[in-house]
């Protein structure tokens, strides 16, 4: 007998629920907290970036946004306060965004609620076996395609077979 069937059941699942648990986040965000779960996910990989800063093209693949959908995002969360854009201190060229002081008091305030979300909507149903699935899955599968996001933007200059 095919695993087809099976694959393809666990695709839709996996497509299906993920959707529905990123809507349901982003309403309990936006309701509890007053934030985008785009915006929370902006301040969080600040916040845990060396010097609470990021270039914004490193914030951008990070966050797996388009750099106008960050630079759109960090355009609103500069006018709240919560973060800065600031020439780059390891290249002047650039530009990084910088967690601020408003920003990082907002997430202090916004993390524990976000986690427990997390908690009641996706971990408290999963059993340690099926998180530990999840982390044999998910945390290679993010890897490869952060190191395909690195290769595309650095242009892998690899031939191509055939």
């Amino acid at each position: 007998m095919s695993s087809r069937p099976l694959a393809l059941r666990a695709w839709r699942g996996y497509i299906e629920g993920s959707q529905l648990l990123m809507n349901e986040l982003e309403h309990r965000m936006k309701a509890s907290c007053d934030l985008d779960l785009g915006d929370f996910n902006v301040l969080l990989v600040l916040s845990e970036a060396d010097g609470e800063r990021m270039r914004m093209g490193d914030l951008a693949r990070a966050l797996a946004f388009a750099p106008g959908r960050l630079t759109y995002r960090v355009t609103a969360l500069e006018r709240e306060g919560l973060v800065a854009r600031e020439p780059s201190e390891a290249d002047r060229r650039g530009t990084d965004a910088v967690l601020t002081d408003a920003g990082r008091m907002r997430l202090r305030r916004t993390r524990p609620v976000h986690a427990r979300h997390v908690d009641e909507l996706f971990l408290d149903g999963l059993d340690a076996e099926a998180i530990a699935v999840l982390d044999r899955v998910f945390g290679p599968l993010r890897t490869r395609l952060l190191e395909r996001a690195a290769d595309d933007l650095h242009g892998d200059d690899t031939p191509a077979a055939g």
